[in-house]
């Protein structure tokens, strides 16, 4: 039996959960629970809907996976695609400051200011669906609420599971912990501050800075290392494990408890990596890494996945809202970037099977900044493609991957001298991807050269997998250019009319990019409205 998300009767199970019409809820931890939680079959369709916490009912935009919409920000903040339309804020995060022309000419963008003026002025209830700090945070809150919901049930004396039912408890604690954690880490990657909940249906004003989320991320993730090590394998596993993963999401590869294991693992080096920028990193930090990517995930596992069902409507998709469906041409509401196809080396098969030329390039879409154009439409998959679908094919990784994790531990051997390993991982990667490039290792690359090369890689690997903005930020590239940040030799479609001299036509030409980012987001003011802090020193407001 397939196990859909929308037209089942999970619906009665965690009922008014797409029913959140303006965003605005003064507590998105409360998921409206309900008798079923008593049984085993109301459990696995619980579980199974903590995907449904994605979806909400957006201010004139109807309903949507404003999961989704936080992933494309972290898309188009990390240069690898963009988005020249209003809707949910996009164009606005993706509100590059500055290009410099190869002749010294600035062009600043068309709002003349910079993204966080930008943002913060739609930083409230009244900008409805523009507030785009509100995506991610109201996502993952209402995820851990879900979840506190479930560990919850898992303690009712009323609860009846059949077979060995402390085996099913630890399956169903495992995973509430999982998406718990995972819910933690995008909120302290994300934003200044966050709150710590515990309790079903409460949320607190005891705001702590994002430091200490991502260590709450990790007490909760190694909950759940500590948790898998107590659930048995066999028959109820794998019966528990069908039912609570979505169908479109590939239900049918199970992700073993040591597949998950090294998952969490992954994970916890992800988080690590990405909350800091390089000069801060110690050796000890790039040992940790080491440590946990040794832990984490192989190349053979399977991983929970994003899908889409091949109907559009089964799905928390919607046929629309999903990494490869918001790129490809039936939506393309999404595009590819010109900084990200510049990553590819001439000769690598997934640029040849990846992209086409557009028969005419996009150039300053809508007169709303040079940074939205580009040469590159991807192919559907399909059609023999790798990176967007017209019929809802292809997942990405919720979380990390086996590329993420070989290329987590590249970057680590190689800053602490392993150079020679490292660069073996990144044409290991190379190579799982069918890229056909030949192997960089044993070429006598420096340190430099090898930083270089997994750099590239890692733009070119992860693609749509939701690493971008983080590693932008991360290697400075989002920072101020007064403070060493943005990108030289960017890659940017420019009018020929523009240039000195001046050339007919659209011209790819080389031009340095001052992005001025925030690292961190401020916590959404639609929370702050319903959620007093309490007495606090730290900033919640950029």
């Amino acid at each position: 039996m397939k196990r859909y998300l929308i037209y089942i009767t999970i619906i009665a199970i965690i009922a008014g959960a797409c029913k959140k019409s303006t965003l605005e809820l003064n507590d998105p931890n409360n998921p409206t629970p309900d008798q079923s939680l008593i049984t085993e079959a109301g459990l696995q369709n619980f579980s199974l809907g903590i995907l449904q916490k994605m979806m909400a009912n957006v201010p004139d935009e109807g309903k949507t996976n404003i999961f989704h919409i936080a992933l494309t920000n972290h898309s188009i903040m990390g240069d690898e695609a963009y988005v020249p339309y209003g809707n949910y804020g996009l164009r606005w995060v993706d509100q590059v400051y500055k290009i410099t022309l190869p002749s010294g000419t600035v062009i600043t963008n068309p709002n003349g200011v910079d993204q966080k003026t930008q943002l913060k002025g739609f930083d409230s209830r009244d900008a409805g669906e523009r507030n785009a700090f509100l995506y991610e945070w109201a996502s993952c809150y209402y995820i851990i609420g879900q979840a506190n919901q479930l560990l919850a049930a898992l303690d009712n004396p009323a609860l009846t599971l059949t077979g060995d039912a402390t085996n099913k408890k630890n399956i169903f604690k495992a995973w509430a912990l999982w998406w718990k954690g995972y819910a933690y880490s995008r909120i302290g990657s994300m934003y200044l501050a966050g709150v710590i909940t515990n309790d079903v249906g409460k949320t607190n004003g005891d705001f702590v800075d994002h430091t200490a989320i991502m260590a709450e991320a990790d007490k909760v993730l190694t909950d759940c290392l500590t948790t898998l090590n107590s659930v048995s394998a066999g028959a109820d596993y794998n019966t528990t494990m069908t039912a609570i993963v979505a169908s479109f999401d590939d239900n049918k590869k199970i992700v073993t408890t040591d597949m998950w294991k090294r998952q969490v693992y992954s994970l916890q080096a992800r988080n690590l990596l990405v909350n800091k920028k390089i000069p801060e990193m110690t050796t000890a930090n790039w040992q940790q890494i080491i440590t946990l990517t040794n832990q984490g995930i192989q190349a053979t596992d399977n991983v929970f996945k994003f899908g889409m069902d091949p109907s559009g409507s089964n799905d928390v998709s919607l046929g629309f809202y999903h990494p490869y469906a918001f790129i490809g041409e039936v939506q393309q509401f999404s595009f590819v970037s010109e900084r990200l196809v510049q990553e590819f080396k001439a000769n690598d098969n997934r640029l040849k099977k990846g992209f086409v030329p557009f028969s005419v390039p996009k150039v300053n879409e809508r007169g709303r900044g040079l940074q939205f154009g580009t040469r590159w439409n991807p192919v559907f998959i399909e059609n023999g493609g790798l990176y967007a679908t017209g019929d809802n094919r292809g997942t990405v990784p919720w979380a990390c991957s086996y590329e993420e994790n070989a290329l987590m531990k590249a970057e680590a051997l190689i800053r602490t001298g392993s150079t020679e390993l490292g660069l073996q991982l990144v044409d290991a990667v190379r190579d799982f991807q069918n890229s056909g490039l030949a192997h960089v290792a044993g070429t006598s690359l420096n340190a430099t050269q090898a930083l270089e090369e997994y750099r590239r890689e890692r733009r070119v690997a992860l693609f749509l997998w939701g690493t971008a903005f983080y590693d932008a930020r991360r290697w400075g590239v989002t920072k101020p250019a007064a403070q060493g940040g943005g990108r030289a030799n960017a890659i940017v479609i420019v009018p020929g009319n523009l240039l000195s001299p001046p050339q007919s036509g659209s011209i790819p030409t080389p031009c340095f990019m001052e992005y001025n980012y925030m690292d961190y987001w401020d916590v959404p003011q639609n929370e702050l409205d319903f959620n007093t802090p309490g007495n606090i020193n730290i900033p919640l407001k950029n």
